[in-house]
């Protein structure tokens, strides 16, 4: 019986030891994501209604597993959002102590989403679609990430080709304003990815978050 006592007493204290490590990789997550963070989860109704819209509009555009991994990624719990994301970065994966991880959103660039143009005015059809194609292909970045793949240079590599794959078959199909303002925004994208990977390669930087 003694026997058995210390061995429940032994597994107890293991338990708590563990528990409290991940408690202090799920702070440090979130401190790498600016803080107040939370999960994007049925209790927030109108950021679940948002990324529902965006799920809905990877299909239309021909994306359909990329919207069922970011599905996926949500219905586990490790898609998070973050209003205090910094760096004017709309997303980051984070890996902490090996034990969380997770891909952190900027919650306004998901919920009312934000054009880097302030000069520009543009129709919301424009809108919508510069922020669909950017916002996506960023999650499509961090998705890289969480899989596995380190090396930011070839993370951006995959993105590059993502945006170029997702020009080729979507623009076929397009025509007057529509097929112009969805060129520009993959043009832009890719401009902006295209620089993220001189950045990172001259860095020679690996993961978002560690």
């Amino acid at each position: 019986m003694r026997l058995v006592l210390k061995l429940g007493v032994a597994a107890a204290i293991v338990a708590a030891t563990y528990l409290a490590i991940v408690r202090i990789a799920e702070h440090k997550a979130d401190a790498l994501a600016g803080g107040e963070a939370f999960a994007l989860d049925r209790r927030h109704t109108r950021e679940m209604e948002t990324f529902g819209a965006l799920l809905a509009e990877l299909r239309g555009l021909g994306e359909p597993d990329l919207a069922a991994s970011l599905a996926g990624l949500q219905e586990s719990g490790q898609l998070w959002l973050a209003p205090h994301l910094g760096g004017e970065r709309s997303a980051i994966y984070v890996n902490a102590l090996g034990l969380v991880s997770r891909i952190y959103v900027r919650r306004d660039e998901l919920v009312s989403g934000r054009v880097p143009f302030p000069d520009l005015d543009l129709p919301d059809a424009a809108r919508r679609t510069f922020t669909t194609v950017t916002l996506a292909g960023t999650l499509f970045h961090e998705l890289q990430h969480y899989q596995g793949l380190e090396d930011e240079g070839a993370t951006y590599e995959r993105e590059i080709a993502w945006y170029r794959g997702l020009g080729e078959a979507r623009l076929g199909q397009l025509d007057g304003e529509g097929k112009r303002w969805f060129e520009w925004a993959v043009a832009s994208a890719l401009e902006s990815a295209r620089a993220a990977r001189e950045k990172a390669v001259g860095q020679g930087s690996r993961a978002s978050g560690s």
